[in-house]
């Protein structure tokens, strides 16, 4: 399997784990009222301005990729994960009501490491502080 441009939700999500806090004060709180809102899986409107809406419980593919110059050749996996809460995405905004907008709504880590039996990959993701 190859892997073709990255959603704007992985880019959105990258983003929203690496971003800090900003002194910005976000989109404003009628935002869902003005600006399309669509889920994972939807086509996305021409402009590429719209909402991302992640449902809490459904199953949002994720598409992984090991790649570097130790390597002989890049190697994929997919898998599909699932959110215990909803999730909005907004540019480099979230938020996890649709109201209140932050850079930080949830963060992760991520680990790489080789074993006897292999390379092990843990990615962490939890709510913002």
């Amino acid at each position: 399997m190859s892997l073709t441009t990255p959603s704007r939700f992985l880019a959105g999500w990258c983003m929203v784990l690496s971003a800090g806090c900003a002194a910005s004060l976000g989109p404003p709180e009628d935002l869902l009222k003005r600006v399309p809102v669509i889920e994972i899986g939807q086509p996305e409107p021409p402009d590429k301005h719209y909402v991302l809406y992640v449902r809490a419980g459904k199953p949002v593919p994720i598409h992984l990729t090991v790649k570097g110059p130790l390597l002989l050749q890049p190697g994929q996996a997919a898998t599909h994960v699932q959110f215990t809460q909803s999730l909005y995405i907004y540019r480099e905004w979230s938020s996890l009501d649709g109201v209140t907008w932050t850079r930080r709504a949830f963060e992760g880590a991520s680990s790489f490491g080789l074993a006897a039996t292999g390379g092990v990959v843990d990615i962490i993701v939890d709510r913002g502080h």
